[in-house]
């Protein structure tokens, strides 16, 4: 998901005429434009530096709960295994986790939870839909205390898995005890959960296309929740909307900023297979026996490589083959 901060009236003033219109020309909405002016500020060689440019950078209140929050879940449990020991967990950019999906920026991260932050005081029950990485669910655990709860849903099983043994490795054990992720097995992720089941904080990280689908999320809001959610088309600038609901139940909805987020998956992704090098030459050497099989039988003699690269097909296969076997 990709998260941009909304403009203030201090940055609005100091946009001058040209950005704005060329925020208007390139299609990108001003406070999309805006946030990332802060973005090459945020990030450090460390966790503890991390934080500390989100807090120089008003992303985040200087000695506030989420401060606390941040400071005590290091992002390097989140990110790519191969990556936990090189500074790019604490660079301020997204990284790839999945086949389709990422860990987003510190910065991103910052602004969802800070918006809802008030939602999730001790005691406080939350759910994050698409958790991906699990990054949200550990943070919001430590926002809601050991007596709240928080709970993590997905619909590619990799990321169930990778969440859940992240958090195994980032929480204490009597936060952990307030976690779970759970499995969506399609795009009505509600369904996955108990009907009466009602949280104070709701974070969609994916943008879903209809009102009637966000508004959906909000019958789970206790009176006084709070829920973000990205709405609009995949690809296209979409609206980040906030639900609140009142003691009385009416739920008052306002836009926050622009967002460009990954829409909501109709159905589990396809597992990519990534060949093996070997496996690669393997297929590629029965591929071209076979075409040279064919080739005799057809013309009663061997292809020559002639023969070969005036096939198309051939050609293709000889090329790859070859580029491997150098």
């Amino acid at each position: 998901m990709v998260i941009m901060r909304a403009p203030s009236t201090r940055f609005l003033r100091l946009q001058s005429p040209l950005s704005r219109a060329l925020s208007v020309l390139s299609g990108v909405s001003e406070d999309l434009l805006i946030s990332t002016s802060i973005g090459h500020q945020i990030g450090g060689k460390t966790h503890r530096a991390l934080v500390d440019s989100l807090v120089k950078t008003n992303v985040v209140a200087a000695n506030s709960r989420l401060e606390r929050a941040l400071r005590a879940v290091d992002r390097a449990h989140f990110t790519p295994p191969d990556l936990r020991q090189s500074i790019a967990s604490y660079e301020n950019r997204p990284l790839k986790i999945g086949v389709i999906a990422t860990i987003s920026t510190p910065q991103q991260h910052a602004q969802v939870l800070g918006m809802l932050e008030s939602h999730m005081q001790p005691g406080a029950r939350a759910l994050d839909i698409g958790c991906g990485s699990g990054y949200l669910v550990a943070v919001m655990a430590h926002l809601v205390g050991a007596t709240g709860s928080v709970v993590g849903v997905d619909i590619v099983p990799e990321l169930v898995e990778f969440s859940t043994q992240n958090l195994h490795d980032a929480l204490e054990e009597e936060l952990l005890q307030a976690t779970r992720v759970v499995m969506s097995a399609s795009k009505d992720v509600l369904a996955s959960l108990p009907s009466d089941e009602l949280f104070d904080c709701i974070h969609v990280g994916v943008a879903v296309e209809t009102k009637q689908e966000a508004e959906a999320f909000a019958a789970f809001l206790k009176p006084g929740g709070g829920l973000l959610v990205p709405l609009g088309r995949g690809g296209e600038e979409q609206k980040l909307v906030k639900m609140t609901k009142t003691a009385d139940g009416d739920v008052l909805k306002q836009d926050v900023m622009s967002v460009l987020c990954q829409p909501m998956l109709d159905d589990v992704p396809a597992a990519q297979v990534i060949e093996t090098r070997a496996e690669k030459v393997a297929r590629l050497e029965a591929a071209l026996k076979s075409w040279r099989e064919s080739f005799e039988a057809m013309h009663q003699r061997r292809p020559t490589r002639d023969d070969m690269l005036l096939d198309p097909h051939a050609k293709q296969l000889f090329t790859e083959f070859t580029s491997l076997r150098k």
